[in-house]
């Protein structure tokens, strides 16, 4: 258990939004006009670059077509990723990050009801007591209830962006992190750790409408709409309390003039969550506002 925790730290960009209480939603974009994978040409550049929506936990069977994939990624000489995953002082802060402040507990943060729901909900799905996890922030033990082979269904594998890092590495590609694993913290604290813990036990209060939720919302992304995944995550978030500004729209911003500078220099294969690509606000319109071409690939 301790290992999987390590992992999951070390891929926090796994997160969307939270998983409780989603609801399904459905987009008027043309389905031609809207995927998980795009060609970046225009704005004078000499050769394209690559942009890939993830989904950061999924099953083996439902991976894309990864010969597919590196095909593109060996039409590029750069990789650009949320974080360096290959970065062993990122992975570090990434673990050491996931633990809670001054040495504190959930139970610092919880009513003892909600924490003996939550254990409950752990020995069930996880098959460990909540105790063994008390000292992680929410993020990273409510993923640990998203991987549990009786919500996603399988024993689930990371993502594209791990792989992707391994690839990079064994070819000697440079790889570019958009931000540090500060700002990726900064964004999953945007809401105060007791409220933090007040969706994670609103989770144990009904784990299969929540288990729901994450199924449609892996649903939705494996139809490589980026313009429906992103309706997705906004209307739950919404229906929370939250909004996108912090997760999403800020990040999606600032990655910009990154993007645009390396893009540039180089052609590059870009991976982030799916949840960037779609709305006004995301990487994929942010780009085309700058004047690029963004032609979506069906994988």
């Amino acid at each position: 258990m301790n290992k999987k925790i390590l992992l999951l730290s070390a891929l926090i960009i796994a997160l969307f939004a939270g998983v409780s209480e989603i609801a399904a939603q459905t987009s008027k974009n043309k389905p031609s006009d809207s995927g998980v994978f795009y060609k970046i040409t225009g704005k004078k550049l000499k050769k394209p670059s690559y942009l890939l929506g993830t989904f950061h936990l999924i099953c083996q069977k439902d991976l894309f077509p990864l010969e597919t994939v590196k095909t593109y990624i060996s039409q590029t000489e750069k990789l650009m990723l949320e974080i360096d995953l290959s970065d062993p002082a990122v992975i570090k802060k990434a673990t050491d990050g996931a633990k809670l402040p001054d040495g504190k507990t959930a139970k610092d943060y919880m009513k003892a009801e909600d924490y003996a729901k939550v254990d409950a909900l752990f020995k069930t799905y996880v098959g460990v007591s909540f105790d063994q996890l008390a000292g992680f922030r929410p993020f990273a033990t409510s993923i640990l209830f998203i991987m549990s082979p009786k919500v996603i269904g399988c024993a689930a594998v990371p993502g594209y962006d791990k792989m992707l890092s391994d690839l990079a590495t064994a070819n000697k590609t440079p790889i570019v992190g958009l931000e540090s694993i500060e700002d990726e913290f900064a964004a999953l604290d945007a809401e105060p750790l007791e409220k933090q813990f007040a969706a994670l036990a609103k989770i144990a209060d009904d784990p299969d409408k929540s288990k729901t939720g994450f199924l449609e919302l892996y649903r939705i992304y494996l139809t490589q709409n980026s313009a429906d995944l992103y309706k997705f995550m906004e209307g739950e978030m919404t229906k929370d309390g939250g909004s996108t500004e912090k997760l999403l729209d800020e990040r999606n911003a600032k990655w910009i003039p990154v993007i645009e500078k390396n893009i540039t220099e180089k052609p590059s294969f870009i991976a982030v969550g799916g949840g960037h690509l779609g709305g006004k606000k995301g990487v994929i319109n942010l780009l085309r506002k700058k004047g690029y071409k963004l032609t979506p690939i069906k994988l």
